[in-house]
């Protein structure tokens, strides 16, 4: 009698309980998938190889790293000190420009393509870049770097 009861209600009970299952915890999944909204970052100060330092505010987790060729469009603070000499501004298109070319290289420079590697949309750095990646013709005091404050509003493979 056990053997009749497991065999008929063992397939739906398991089938049932999976069900069940699916239900509650599908929800949170699917929602744990299309959730993008950034992380607080570590605040942990990282020093690349060539000397610029970043920090994480906020780590994106919508869409890919951008990768040379793809278009890529953020909104950025530049400062030399306290001094502000760029801004985009609220409501503004953001700066966009084909990574690993830099049409913009006013404000666009080495240091700022190799502060946004890794980085994906909604993502916030701050970018502390040294002289030797700072933009052509740009002269900083001795010690002061330029400071970008970059968040990553776009990253597009290509032009469609």
């Amino acid at each position: 009698s056990t053997q009749f009861l497991s065999r008929r209600f063992g397939i739906f009970g398991g089938l049932a309980i999976f069900a069940a299952l699916a239900a509650v915890e599908g929800r949170e999944i699917i929602k744990g998938l299309s959730d993008v909204t950034p992380l607080q970052g570590d605040g942990e100060t990282i020093t690349t190889a060539s000397g610029l330092q970043y920090r994480d505010v906020l780590v994106g987790k919508a869409g890919s790293a951008p990768l040379p060729g793809y278009i890529i469009g953020l909104r950025a603070v530049v400062k030399i000190g306290d001094q502000i000499i760029y801004e985009t501004a609220a409501g503004e298109k953001p700066v966009a420009f084909k990574y690993g070319q830099r049409p913009f290289q006013n404000v666009i420079c080495e240091g700022v393509e190799e502060g946004i590697k890794g980085m994906k949309v909604g993502g916030k750095r701050v970018l502390e870049v040294p002289a030797n990646l700072a933009p052509p013709g740009v002269e900083l005091p001795p010690g002061v770097p330029i400071t970008y404050e970059i968040e990553l509003s776009e990253v597009l493979s290509g032009y469609f």
